[in-house]
C-alpha cells in the first residue's frame, strides 16, 4: 500500500457490497492505511475487534476485504467454540485442537492472509492466552505475522452498540467510546457448568485495547431487501445457466421486498441468503408441475400486493410493532398462470397472519401494547404515572433543582388491583421495552443480573420486579428475597452516562418496601394502587355484559355488589356466570346468575339444605338475627352503606350483612365505636326478642368476639373510658414488661358491654316493626339489596 488512493478504492468496493456499515468500513480502511504508512512495530499488520449482533455482516466484511485488498491472498476462520475447554466430563478436552499450531501452520503457507476468530468469548482462557502470545506479548514467534490481518468477532455488547446514546458518543468522542466498550467487555461473563466466569482473559483484552474496535449496526430493512435482491439476482443467473430456462421479473424491487418480508420474524442476512432461493424454487417446482417442458418463467407482483408492500415500507415502525408486539407474520398469496411453455408466477396479495406459536421466551425483552386507557379505573394512579413519565421525557424540569431523573418506583397495593397492567402501560407510554423478574427468579442473583444486563443493552428499558414481598424458600427457610443483588445493579447504573434503566417494583403493602432499595439514588418514587373504584368496577361489568344477557339486569346494583373485588376476581365473574348459564341451558346471562357468582367469589358457595338440621327454623332465626344487625346499622351507623343482607347459608356463615368498600374510613368517634358494638349485639338480642331463650345460640360467637375487642380497644388503647381516662396501656406495658390496670380494665369492659346491651335492647324494641319486616322479607327472598332494605325499613317505620 503506497498511497491513500489505494485506500479509497478498497473503501469504495467495500461500501458497494456491504450495506449499512459505512462507519465500520471507514474505520477499517483508515486503520489499514495507518498501519501501512506508520510502519508500526506491532506483530501483525492490523488487528480488529468486530462487535455486533449475529448476522450483521461481520464475517461478510472480512470475506469482502479479501477481494478488495490485493495484498491479501487467503482467509481462514477459526470457530472459537471448538477451542473451548468447557467440554463435559470425559476425555474430549484432552483431544482439543491446538489453536497455536493451526494458526502457525496456516500462516506459514499463507503469509498474507486474514485470520478470523469467530465468537472469541467462546474460547477458553488457555486459548485466549495462546492468541495473546501469538499476536501480542514479548515472545518471539517462529512465524512472521506482519502481513496478517487478524479479526476477532463477538456478539457480546451487540445490543449496546445499537443504542443511540452510544452512537452519539462514537461520533463525538471515539476514544471514550473505545474505552467504554473495553470496560464493558471486561465485565462480561459466560456460564460454565452452572458457574459464572469472566468471558475474556485480561491479557487478551489488553491486546484488543491496543488495536481497533469496530461496532456493527443492526441491518435495516432496506439493507436486508438489498441483500435479498442481490441473492435473487445471483440465483437467477446460476439457475438460467444450469437449466437453460429463461427467468424474468417485473416489479423486481417490490418482488424482492415481499419475499424478504415473508421471512419475518426471522429476517437476517444469513436467513435471507439461505431461504430466498428456496422460496423461488418452490414456485419453480409448482410451475414445472403445471408445465413439465417449461422454457421460461416470469415473476410478477399484482396491485394488491404492491399496495401492501408500499404501506409496509412507508411505515416500517408499524411493521416492526406487528411482528414484535403482536406476533404477526406476513403471508404471500401466489397465483400461477400458464401460456404455451411459459409460466407466470404472481404474488396476488400479501397480508398479516397471527403466529400460531409465539417465539418469545419468558425472560425476553417485551414491548407492551397496553395503554393507560386499557386499564380500568385508577385515574389518580394514571395521573401520577404520567407525571413520572414527564420527568423521564423532560429531564430539564429537574435541572433547576439540581436533580437527575428518577431511577425507579414502587407500585404498592392489594393483589389484583392492576399494578402489573399499570406497569406495562407505563412501559408502553414511555416507549421502553421491559423485562420481567418474578417468582423464584427474584431469589436468583444470576437471573437479576441477566435481566439488568439485557435492559442495559437495550436501554432505555425497564426492569419489572413483580411481587417482591412474596415469600420464597432460600436454603430451606421461608423468607423474603434478598435485595442485595438489586442494590448492586442499581448502584452500578447510578453514575453512568448511558440511557436509563428504570426499575418498577410491585408489592402488596407500603410497609414491606425494603429500606435499602428506597435509599436516595435507587428507587425514588412510591405510588399506591388502591382498591378498584366504582368506575373500574363498572368497566368490568360492562365487559361481562358484552356477552348475551337479560336487558333487565340492573347494572348499578351489580356494580354495588362487586365492591372490594380485585381485577382477577372481576374477570372470573363473567367467565363463571357464562359457564353457569350454559350449564343450565340458558341463552343469556341473568341478574340472578351474576349476583350468585359474585356471592360465591366473595363469601363462598351456598350450603345444601341437608347440611342444616332444621332448615326452616334455622333460616327464620338467622333472618331475625341478620335483620337486627341490618336495621340497627341503618339507624346507628348511617354513613356506612349496606350492600346486601342475606340468610342464604354459605361455607363461612349462615347469613350476613355486607357493606360497600367505597366509603372513606376516617378516625372513629367514641359514639360510632359504641354504636358499632350495639350493632354487633343486635343479632342475638333481636333473635331473643323473637324466640326468647331459644335465641341464645352459638351463632353469635363472631359478633361477641369483635364486640369484646372493640370495647377493650376503647377502654385500654383509645382512652375513651370516662373512669380510666386518657390511657393507652399497650405502650406502658411494653416499657415495664408487666400487665397494668388488668382488673380495672376488665371491670370497665363489662360496664361498656352491659351499657351497650341495654341500649341495643331499647333500640330493638323501638325499631321492631322494621326488624320484623326485614326478617319476613329475608325468609321469603333470602337476599335483600341495600336499596331494597332502605325502602322496607322506611315503609315499616312510617306505619308505626
Amino acid at each position: 500500500m503506497q498511497n491513500s488512493s489505494y485506500d479509497n478504492s478498497i473503501e469504495e468496493l467495500l461500501n458497494e457490497k456491504i450495506f449499512d456499515q459505512q462507519e465500520a468500513v471507514s474505520t477499517l480502511t483508515k486503520s489499514l492505511l495507518q498501519s501501512s504508512l506508520l510502519k508500526s512495530k506491532k506483530k501483525v499488520r492490523a488487528l480488529f475487534t468486530f462487535i455486533g449482533l449475529a448476522n450483521s455482516g461481520k464475517h461478510y466484511l472480512a470475506q469482502t476485504l479479501l477481494q478488495a485488498d490485493k495484498e491479501l491472498q487467503n482467509i481462514k476462520t477459526f470457530n472459537m467454540e471448538q477451542y473451548s475447554g468447557n467440554v463435559s466430563m470425559g476425555m474430549e478436552q484432552f483431544s482439543l485442537p491446538s489453536i497455536s499450531s493451526e494458526v502457525v501452520e496456516f500462516v506459514r503457507e499463507n503469509p498474507k492472509s486474514i485470520l478470523i476468530f469467530e465468537d472469541i468469548e467462546k474460547g477458553d482462557f488457555q486459548t485466549q492466552l495462546a492468541l495473546y502470545s501469538l499476536f501480542g506479548g514479548n515472545e518471539v514467534n517462529e512465524i512472521d505475522f506482519s502481513q496478517v490481518v487478524v479479526i476477532m468477532t463477538t456478539t457480546k455488547l451487540g445490543s449496546i452498540v445499537q443504542r443511540q446514546d452510544f452512537k452519539e458518543l462514537l461520533k463525538t468522542d471515539r476514544l471514550q467510546a473505545h474505552t467504554y466498550l473495553m470496560e464493558k467487555l471486561a465485565q462480561e461473563y459466560v456460564m460454565v457448568n452452572g458457574m459464572k466466569e469472566e468471558a475474556f482473559d485480561k491479557k487478551l483484552l489488553s491486546l484488543l485495547n491496543e488495536y481497533t474496535v469496530i461496532p456493527f449496526n443492526r441491518l435495516s430493512l432496506s439493507a436486508l431487501i438489498k441483500i435479498a435482491a442481490r441473492t435473487i439476482h445471483e440465483m437467477s443467473q446460476h439457475f438460467a445457466k444450469d437449466s437453460k430456462m429463461e427467468i424474468e421479473y417485473s416489479n423486481f424491487d417490490k418482488f424482492a421486498s415481499l419475499l424478504t418480508l415473508s421471512l419475518s420474524p426471522y429476517i437476517n442476512a444469513r436467513h435471507i441468503i439461505q431461504k430466498i432461493p428456496e422460496l423461488i424454487f418452490t414456485q419453480v417446482y409448482e410451475a414445472l408441475k403445471v408445465t413439465p417442458e417449461l422454457e421460461g418463467i416470469h415473476f410478477d407482483v399484482l396491485d394488491e400486493a404492491m399496495e401492501f408492500v408500499n404501506n409496509v415500507l412507508k411505515e416500517q415502525h408499524l411493521f416492526i410493532k406487528k411482528i414484535s408486539q403482536q406476533h404477526m407474520r406476513i403471508t404471500l398469496d401466489w397465483e400461477i398462470t400458464q401460456e404455451n411453455k411459459s409460466v407466470t408466477c404472481k404474488i396476488k396479495n400479501a397480508f398479516y397472519a397471527k403466529e400460531k406459536l409465539s417465539i418469545l421466551t419468558p425472560d425476553a425483552l417485551h414491548v407492551s401494547d397496553i395503554k393507560f386507557s386499557d386499564v380500568a379505573g385508577q385515574q389518580r394512579v394514571k395521573d401520577e404515572l404520567k407525571e413520572v413519565l414527564a420527568l423521564l421525557k423532560e429531564p430539564d424540569r429537574l435541572k433547576q433543582f439540581d436533580m437527575t431523573p428518577p431511577k425507579g418506583m414502587f407500585l404498592y397495593g392489594p393483589h389484583g388491583m392492576g399494578k402489573k397492567l399499570l406497569a406495562r402501560a407505563f412501559a408502553n407510554e414511555s416507549d421502553m421495552p421491559y423485562i420481567v423478574v418474578s417468582g423464584a427468579e427474584l431469589f436468583d442473583a444470576a437471573k437479576i443480573h441477566k435481566a439488568y444486563a439485557q435492559a442495559f443493552a437495550a436501554a432505555p428499558a425497564i426492569v419489572l420486579l413483580e411481587d417482591i414481598d412474596t415469600p420464597g424458600v432460600m436454603s430451606g427457610v421461608i423468607s423474603l428475597m434478598s435485595t442485595h443483588p438489586v442494590e448492586e445493579e442499581l448502584d452500578v447504573l447510578n453514575g453512568s452516562f448511558e440511557s436509563p434503566v428504570f426499575t418498577i417494583a410491585t408489592l402488596s403493602n407500603v410497609e414491606n418496601i425494603p429500606e435499602e432499595l428506597s435509599k436516595a439514588g435507587r428507587i425514588d418514587i412510591r405510588i399506591e394502587v388502591p382498591k378498584l373504584d366504582m368506575e373500574a368496577r363498572r368497566f368490568f361489568i360492562e365487559e361481562v355484559l358484552k356477552k348475551p344477557h337479560d336487558k333487565k339486569i340492573d347494572v348499578e346494583k351489580v356494580v354495588r355488589y362487586i365492591s372490594g373485588l380485585s381485577g382477577n376476581e372481576l374477570q372470573r365473574i363473567g367467565q363463571e356466570a357464562a359457564l353457569q348459564a350454559a350449564r343450565k341451558g340458558l341463552k343469556e346471562l341473568t341478574e340472578e346468575i351474576l349476583l350468585e357468582q359474585i356471592n360465591i367469589i366473595k363469601y363462598g358457595a351456598k350450603l345444601e339444605n341437608k347440611q342444616i338440621r332444621d332448615i326452616e327454623k334455622s333460616m327464620a332465626k338467622t333472618a331475625y338475627h341478620e335483620a337486627g344487625h341490618a336495621v340497627l346499622s341503618f339507624f346507628l351507623l348511617p354513613d356506612i352503606k349496606i350492600e346486601q343482607v342475606t340468610v342464604a347459608p354459605r361455607s363461612e356463615t349462615l347469613g350476613f350483612v355486607s357493606y360497600h368498600n367505597d366509603d372513606y374510613v376516617d378516625a372513629t368517634s367514641k359514639e360510632e365505636l359504641f354504636n358499632d358494638v350495639c350493632v354487633l349485639l343486635a343479632g342475638r338480642i333481636a333473635k331473643m326478642e323473637k324466640f326468647g331463650e331459644e335465641g341464645m345460640e352459638t351463632g353469635a360467637i363472631n359478633d361477641l368476639e369483635v364486640a369484646s375487642m372493640q370495647v377493650y380497644a376503647a377502654v385500654a388503647l383509645f382512652g375513651m373510658d370516662d373512669e380510666i381516662g386518657y390511657l393507652n396501656v399497650s405502650g406502658v406495658e411494653s416499657a415495664y414488661d408487666r400487665k397494668l390496670f388488668s382488673r380495672r380494665i376488665e371491670e370497665r369492659m363489662i360496664a361498656w358491654i352491659e351499657e351497650a346491651k341495654h341500649k341495643t335492647q331499647r333500640e330493638v324494641k323501638r325499631l321492631w316493626p322494621a326488624i320484623e319486616a326485614v326478617a319476613k322479607r329475608l325468609i321469603k327472598k333470602e337476599v335483600i339489596d341495600g336499596e331494597e332494605l332502605k325502602k322496607i325499613i322506611n315503609r315499616a317505620m312510617k306505619k308505626k
